[in-house]
């Protein structure tokens, strides 16, 4: 449900609440710390009168009578509460009985309580609570009188309204939820404003990312932010997109140009030859002519489309492999055969090194892999001169069968490196019919390789000849990869789990109450 409110709403209002619990534990701590004030300071109050007094009394006791004379003891209390107050209170000297011995305010009467006479028993005084008649509470202090650690059976208790702490609680209260509640309210205002001026970088890209919606020139980028944070690397990772983009929009251009290009030279070959044969009567010889050279030009378009149609196949693995234990010397001596032709007819010497892996098993599907090996070969052959030579060599390494092919003819720019592999793409230096080929061997040798896991990497130098190396792991390696794969599929899915875990949970909940 959360998913259906605006982010920047979202925000705030995550932010009001956090807020808003952090206000109320600060004014709850806030109330409990001046409650807790103002009661031990009437407390210490009251124990401090309630202490003054019972010296009193122990002093009239010591120089006058063991019984307490009420008018002299009213007189201490009097003059006490009427001079110095401490506070507002109320006094009596009662003893266990009940009996009142003497009090300062006839018109309020403080309660002996069991508890307070237990804990008088011991010696320890007694803090209580009472609601008065007229309203409000009185705080209550009984405090025993001893004599030589003896309880004498005498209790002095003072009283006090709470009236004047309880309104200074209740006034702190006030005064502390107001602010806070002004608090709150210019926090989740302020909030609001600062997640809307936060989003405005990302309503500046969305409208930079509009503007480019509307054209396919795709070289323009978005403007960094200024801070090093989330947003500038989301820019980065956006403008790196738009450059892969760019190309690939340059490289469909390319293809598009290049298609046109190898299809619109057979076609107008074959309406020329017809066009040419039906111009006046011509002899069987002549018409078998023409029909020869419409033959080869289909040929040559039957070629561009069948290796387009396997080629998008391979790149969408929509092919069925059918794997299979090869030896290496059988594969090696099938595909010298295939190239045997193209080779001599070049002069050009094929030399192969096995490094003494004749009987090596290897798992593939050979009819494609022996056509990705068969176009680098051929193209290897195309790019070398009359008498130079092609080094083919098989060797093993860290679970994989590497197959190098590498010529010494005029090499690769190293601005054409990165398109090698594109379809229809062919160095200037080999772009014309007569060298053969349309530009689609190499790209289909690097889908069929994917195809078995591998992958081909190249290395060339303008003038140097290029070396094509063709990774194929061996059946163990190819079981790991899978459970490589296998394993980031199961993370990939655990991390969507972590992140959306109530799109995997609500079916097995309703799985489980259906059950």
């Amino acid at each position: 449900m959360l998913e259906r409110i605006p982010i920047r709403i979202r925000l705030s209002l995550g932010h009001a609440v956090w807020m808003a619990l952090i206000f109320v534990a600060i004014g709850i701590g806030v109330h409990r710390v001046v409650e807790d004030s103002v009661l031990q300071s009437l407390d210490t109050t009251l124990w401090t009168s309630a202490k003054t007094i019972r010296d009193a009394q122990l002093g009239q006791r010591a120089r006058h009578s063991p019984f307490p004379d009420p008018l002299y003891w009213e007189s201490i209390v009097d003059e006490f509460f009427g001079g110095q107050r401490y506070v507002r209170a109320y006094a009596q000297l009662v003893d266990t009985s009940g009996i009142v011995r003497a009090r300062s305010n006839t018109h309020i009467s403080l309660q002996v309580t069991p508890g307070a006479l237990s804990r008088a028993e011991h010696g320890l005084e007694t803090y209580e609570s009472f609601p008065l008649a007229s309203g409000g509470e009185l705080r209550q202090l009984t405090l025993p009188i001893m004599r030589q650690g003896k309880f004498t059976g005498e209790l002095i208790q003072v009283g006090s309204s709470m009236t004047a702490s309880l309104n200074t609680i209740n006034s702190v209260n006030m005064m502390l939820w107001v602010t806070l509640g002004l608090g709150l309210i210019i926090t989740i205002i302020f909030g609001y404003l600062l997640t809307r001026w936060s989003f405005k970088p990302v309503a500046r890209v969305t409208h930079e990312v509009s503007r480019l919606g509307f054209t396919d020139n795709f070289e323009r980028r978005l403007k960094l932010p200024a801070a090093d944070d989330e947003l500038r690397v989301l820019v980065e990772t956006f403008n790196e997109m738009l450059g892969r983009i760019e190309d690939a929009f340059g490289r469909l251009r390319r293809f598009a140009g290049d298609v046109s290009h190898e299809l619109r030279t057979p076609i107008s070959v074959l309406r020329g030859e017809a066009e040419l044969a039906l111009r006046r009567e011509r002899s069987p010889a002549e018409y078998q002519e023409s029909l020869v050279t419409i033959r080869g030009e289909a040929e040559q378009m039957s070629s561009i489309v069948e290796n387009l149609l396997l080629l998008a196949r391979a790149q969408g693995q929509a092919i069925s492999i059918d794997w299979e234990e090869v030896e290496l010397r059988r594969f090696v001596s099938d595909l010298e055969n295939m190239v045997k032709k193209d080779f001599k007819e070049r002069s050009v010497q094929l030399k192969i090194n096995l490094n003494q892996l004749e009987e090596k098993q290897v798992r593939m599907a050979s009819g494609y892999f022996v056509l990705a090996l068969k176009n680098i070969l051929l193209n290897a052959c195309k790019h070398s001169s009359s008498g130079q030579c092609v080094d083919f060599e098989v060797r093993e390494e860290s679970g994989y069968v590497l197959f190098t092919i590498r010529d010494y003819g005029e090499g690769i720019p190293e601005s054409a490196l990165p398109y090698i592999f594109d379809m229809f793409y062919r160095a200037d230096t080999a772009r014309n019919r007569g060298s053969g080929g349309v530009g689609i061997g190499l790209s289909l040798a690097k889908a069929l390789v994917a195809l078995h896991h591998g992958n081909i990497e190249v290395t060339s130098q303008s003038g140097q000849g290029a070396a094509f190396t063709v990774y194929l792991p061996c059946a163990g390696t190819i079981d790991t990869l899978k459970s490589v794969g296998s394993v980031r599929k199961t993370l990939d899915r655990s991390k969507k789990f972590i992140r959306r875990p109530h799109r995997f949970l609500t079916p097995l909940v309703k799985w489980l109450k259906h059950i």
